[in-house]
């Protein structure tokens, strides 16, 4: 896929790289000469411009382009008329970071469909895995249920699904586990990826790299943790 990053600060630049390292193309834009300097070897392409300009941004290949996504952080009005100029040019999809809620209304009344809230989501991400002790992410579905990446305990390695039992011993699902891989990315790196496994088997074996994606109430998970770390 092809993305255009508009603002390379932490949260822009670092999504870009990640796609760069999954193989898709990625066009960073700032306007700050300096940070276009620093991922022009990183990234697929960088252009420093002012994302205000209205010739500037329709020179963008916005036609030949999957998504575009604007992560400006600080500058709401930069954000805003950045977001405007895009959508006026632009019929594909489109991604705008909100920083606040009236920037996130701002956004909705401009027919922005897709809004993110990274630092929000990492927060409650965050609090979460404060809460699990050993989570890695957690997706809280309800007040009770909630779906969570662990690592495998030690207890567990070695065993089977079957012979681990989870659901049996403490009503936790494992939904699908994720394991080590490692390959080459478009830059040449190498680059450690999780892959899914998929459906998981009762004779699927846990191995001490393994990330197990669990399913079950909360409380039960904690449980589950806390007897097998």
């Amino acid at each position: 896929m092809k993305f255009i990053i508009i603002g390379l600060g932490n949260f822009g630049s670092t999504l870009g790289l990640r796609l760069v390292e999954d193989g898709h193309e990625v066009i960073g834009v700032d306007s700050s000469l300096a940070i276009v300097n620093f991922f022009q070897d990183k990234l697929t392409h960088t252009i420093c411009m002012d994302s205000t300009d209205e010739l500037a941004v329709q020179r963008l290949p916005l036609a030949d382009t999957d998504v575009v996504i604007i992560s400006i952080g600080e500058d709401i009005g930069a954000s805003v008329t950045t977001t405007a100029l895009v959508k006026k040019y632009c019929k594909n999809k489109i991604i705008s970071r909100a920083i606040s809620p009236i920037h996130h209304t701002i956004l909705e009344a401009m027919g922005i469909k897709d809004i993110i809230h990274p630092e929000a989501e990492f927060a409650d991400q965050l609090a979460n895995r404060l809460i699990v002790d050993g989570a890695l992410k957690t997706l809280v579905l309800d007040n009770k249920f909630e779906i969570v990446e662990v690592k495998a305990p030690a207890q567990l390695q070695g065993k089977s699904v079957e012979e681990a039992d989870l659901r049996g011993k403490w009503g936790v699902t494992i939904v699908t586990i994720l394991k080590k891989a490692r390959r080459r990315s478009i830059l040449g790196t190498t680059v450690e990826r999780n892959e899914v496994v998929g459906v998981v088997r009762p004779d699927t074996m846990l191995e001490a790299e393994d990330t197990l994606v669990l399913f079950g109430h909360n409380a039960d998970i904690r449980k589950m943790l806390e007897a097998t770390s």
